[in-house]
Order: structure tokens, then sequence, then C-alpha cells
């Protein structure tokens, strides 16, 4: 009998259980779209190794701590020049050997023309005897002596054209192989050149004022010295400290709420909340995935500070923005678990227990802007 009478005094109480209203308001809302995003420089500069010919591989030997503050000119980071310096080894005795090579070539070829000239001066002393006995007219000296005399006459005028010609043969030949010998040497130190620039350039110094900040690669691990890195691999950025802007990442549903110069406030995580103001300066064109685990579509957009403070702002901070995009005077609001979402529309219960349709124009928050389906002061079921 007791428990009887219990249930029927629970029934009772649920029967005269009030269901929760809330009435439709009237008020001024702000349209606001929120993300969050990272500070950056708006002037940087990417440090990777220098394109060395025959390297692949960089094993950094020195590098300059993250965060430092570094003038233009201070060294970044240096490579293990050791592949470079045993080229350059080998390179320097060749150079030497073709130097050696030149030097001795010079003085063989100048010896050489010395023995040629000699040889000319001879000829022409054999030539000019030759000649005087050609010309002299004896009527005593016998036809065959005078024929005899005019053969050693064009054999010595033969000799003599032939050792000139000897002499001109050598001194073009010798400019052409102290030219080649040359070339050799200027062609060697060249190359040994370029080494020397090929050290100097496996030093990085930096070329601006800026901060270090490393780059990670591709499994999230940043530089340290010791490592072997690729050709081409970013290993640290210098950013301008003084000149930071915000990449925030915007919901592509929201995306078409900016617009360039909307104000906004930005709010600094890590900083005890910091506040400042900024502005859109510049919207994406494309849309791409948040990251590869997250497939979330999202717009990247600059956003420019109106006030900087290098001492609290420093590149990679995270931070949440707000953006204002409109301002409703006399919008009707209710609370978001008063309408419900079915698959082709949105319907409220109204206090009689009618259900209407009704037509939302923005969720903000908790709340839900209505543009058709109501009036103020409409009670509804929540």
């Amino acid at each position: 009998m007791n428990r009887f009478l219990i249930l029927s005094i629970l029934f009772l109480l649920l029967g005269c259980e009030q269901v929760a209203n809330e009435a439709v308001k009237e008020e001024k809302v702000e349209v606001i779209v929120y993300a969050s995003g990272e500070l950056e420089s708006k002037q940087t500069a990417i440090i990777a190794p220098p394109s060395i010919s025959r390297m692949w591989q960089y094993q950094i030997k020195q590098l300059l701590p993250e965060n430092s503050q570094v003038k233009k000119g201070e060294l970044l980071v240096s490579f293990d020049d050791k592949k470079i310096t045993d080229r350059l080894f080998d390179k320097q005795v060749e150079l030497d050997r073709a130097q050696k090579e030149l030097d001795n070539k010079k003085i063989k070829e100048i010896a050489t023309e010395q023995e040629l000239i000699l040889a000319v001066a001879e000829k022409e002393m054999e030539f000019e005897k030759a000649k005087r006995k050609a010309e002299i007219v004896d009527n005593s000296r016998s036809e065959n002596d005078r024929k005899k005399s005019a053969i050693d006459f064009t054999v010595a005028q033969n000799d003599l054209f032939l050792s000139q010609e000897k002499l001109n043969f050598h001194k073009k030949n010798s400019v052409l192989n102290l030219k080649l010998a040359q070339g050799r040497v200027d062609r060697l130190a060249a190359e040994i050149d370029d080494f020397n620039k090929d050290i100097e350039r496996l030093k990085v110094k930096a070329p601006m004022d800026g901060m270090v900040i490393y780059k990670a690669n591709w499994e999230g691990e940043k530089p340290a010295v010791g490592e072997s890195i690729q050709f081409g691999q970013p290993i640290l950025e210098l950013a301008v400290i003084e000149q930071m802007q915000l990449k925030a990442q915007v919901a592509e549903s929201d995306s078409g709420k900016l617009a360039l110069g909307q104000k906004v406030k930005i709010i600094l995580d890590g900083t005890q909340d910091q506040s400042f103001s900024g502005k859109v300066v510049n919207l994406g064109r494309v849309f791409r995935n948040k990251s590869p685990q997250d497939k979330k579509r999202i717009l990247d957009t600059i956003i420019e500070f109106d006030k900087t403070n290098s001492s609290v702002m420093l590149p990679g901070m995270t931070a949440r923005i707000e953006v204002i995009t409109k301002v409703l005077d006399k919008a009707l609001t209710l609370p978001i678990e008063a309408v419900k979402d079915l698959s082709d529309s949105k319907m409220i219960t109204l206090e009689s227990g009618v259900e209407k349709p009704v037509e939302v124009a923005h969720i903000i928050g908790n709340k839900v802007v209505l543009a058709k389906g109501v009036k103020q002061g409409d009670v509804v079921a929540l």
C-alpha cells in the first residue's frame, strides 16, 4: 500500500513539472569570427646550406643558439669543410707541378730559341761567304769552280731560309705551348680560388639583423651540431621581431565573413592573455587542410598589429583572434538549445506546444540570431 502511494505521488509531481521556457529577445549583437594563429615576422631570411659542387650532405660544425640576436655579417652556422680541403690540397699539388712545368718550359723554350738564333747567325755567315764567292769574276777559275760556287751559294741560301723558318716556327710554337701551359696553371689557380671561396661560403653569415629560429625537419627534429643535413634543407630562419604579424587560420565556413581592413582583437597565449588590436591586411586565395592529420579546411589570413611589443612578441607564439564582422542593432535571439536542427529545416516549439519553422541567421556562442519565424516576446520551450 505504501509503495502504491509513493508511486502515485511521483506521477503527480512529474505531471506538474514545468517545462523550461525562454522569451525571444531583441538585443544588440556582434557577429564575431573566432580563429587561432601563429606569430611570424614580416621580414625573414631562410638559411640553408650553400650550393657546393659535388656536395649533397653537409655536417653542422658550429651553430648559433636558438633565439640569439645577431647583426648582419655575424656567423650563423658553419659546415664541415674536410671534403673541400682535401680536394684543395690535391689541386694545390697539381698546381705546383703545373707551375714547375711552366717554368721549365719557359727555360727550355728560351734555350732552344737562343740555339736557333745562333744557327741563323751561322747560316747568315755561310750565306754571305758563299755569296761573295759566287759573285767573284775571275777568268783564272775553271768552269767547274764557278759552277761549284753557284751551287754552294744556292745551298747556303736554302740553309739560311730553313734556319730562319725554324726560328719563326719555334717562336710561334713556343708562344702556343707557353699559352697552353699558362692556361693550365690559370685554370688550376681558378679552381683553387673557387675551393677557398667554397670553404668561406660554408661559414654562413647573417644577411641581416634578426633573431635565430631553428627550422624543424619533416620529422619535427631541429638541427644540432654534428648532424648531417641534405642540400637545400632549411636549418634556421632569421626574423625581425620588431616587425611581427599574425598568420591566422580561418575556418572555410567563416572565410566569407572577412574583409580587408576589418578590425581584429588579438589575444596572445602564454602572456596572461595580453590583448592587442590589429586589422586584416591579406586574405589567402587557396583553402588547405589545417594539417596532415586534421582535414578541416582553412584559409590563411594575415593580421597586422596596430602596435607591436618586441618584449613579449616572439615568432612561433600562438594567439587567438576575434573579428567583429557585423553589428546587429535589433537582433532576435534565443538560446541555442531552443532550436531543433532537423534534416531539412530548423524548428522551435512555442509555449503552447505548437512547432514552428524558423530561419537562423547566425550562431554566436550559445545563442542563435533568428532571421524569420519569430517576433520579440514569443515564448519558446527549451
